[in-house]
């Protein structure tokens, strides 16, 4: 059933993007096609208790290098219950570690490359799992590491205080700046443009929010 699943969705899926962005199912040899050796998927963020995948935020990658490769679709999985999470009204669990994965198509002429790293959010050490799809010729899977489950999380807000103020952005400064080193979960919280690391920039845009400028 899971694996008739994942096909529907990926068909589904799959017909949404224009045919000139999948690569060839069956292309004569590589050595017609330019490899693929680095690969970079944004917006991971840990799953807040009581939300559920459909409010969750959407992996993503820019859309300069989508004639190279593209999202096709993306979907968690519960590490503690051992299955993924297709039914979008499901919420989080706090007691529960999650990941999200998707399913990545190379574009018509590119392939991934056997020794192509992955990186989700700019790290590399968040990527846990890299397949070839099962069943699209030319696309792969990608997963993220597992995450716990966290009882709030609010962008920006780094301090944890439940809201977005000037002192957020001035401990994304220090950050940014080396005077202050950042966990895994502050760095969740600070990237706030989904570089992989805290900047002068992620403070800038923290600011605005802290003073009702912007929203993140």
């Amino acid at each position: 059933m899971k694996k008739l699943l994942a096909l529907l969705l990926s068909v589904i899926m799959t017909a949404a993007l224009p045919a000139a962005v999948l690569a060839e199912t069956q292309p004569e040899s590589k050595d017609e096609l330019i490899p693929i050796h680095e690969v970079y998927i944004k917006g991971f963020r840990p799953a807040v208790a009581g939300s559920t995948p459909e409010f969750a935020h959407p992996l993503f990658t820019d859309e300069e290098v989508f004639d190279v490769y593209a999202h096709v679709y993306s979907y968690w999985h519960d590490n503690t219950a051992g299955h993924d999470m297709f039914d979008e009204q499901v919420p989080f669990v706090i007691s529960h570690q999650y990941s999200e994965g998707c399913m990545l198509s190379a574009g018509e002429g590119y392939y991934f490359a056997d020794d192509c790293v992955y990186y989700i959010n700019g790290r590399a050490d968040y990527v846990d799992l890299v397949m070839p799809h099962q069943y699209f010729e030319g696309c792969v899977y990608v997963q993220s590491i597992a995450f716990p489950c966290y009882a709030q999380y609010l962008l920006g807000d780094i301090d944890g205080s439940g809201s977005i103020e000037s002192g957020d952005a001035l401990l994304a400064l220090r950050c940014a700046l080396g005077l202050a080193e950042f966990g895994d979960e502050q760095t969740l919280k600070g990237d706030v443009d989904f570089s992989g690391s805290v900047t002068t920039a992620d403070a800038l845009m923290i600011l605005r929010a802290a003073l009702g400028q912007t929203e993140l």
